[in-house]
């Protein structure tokens, strides 16, 4: 897989991820927000938004493991 194509399966990914989970992550990870201003923003209690990234990872390792896997 060149970059690209890892990106463009990255991005439908995220775009299949579960609503809950994916704000956390794109709040997280590419707004760079805090746990603590992701929690306040999503209104949610900052162990939730732990545990939704938590989630939200291992969700797309799930759904990119087997697209990215090496033959």
């Amino acid at each position: 897989y060149d970059s690209e194509e890892v990106q463009t399966e990255l991005r439908q990914a995220i775009a299949a991820m579960p609503e809950t989970l994916q704000m956390v992550f794109l709040l997280r990870e590419l707004e760079g927000m805090s746990t603590e201003e992701t929690a306040n923003t999503l209104d949610i209690s900052p162990s939730a938004a732990k545990v939704r990234l938590h989630r939200a990872r291992q969700w797309l390792r799930d759904t990119l493991s087997p697209v990215l896997a090496p033959e």
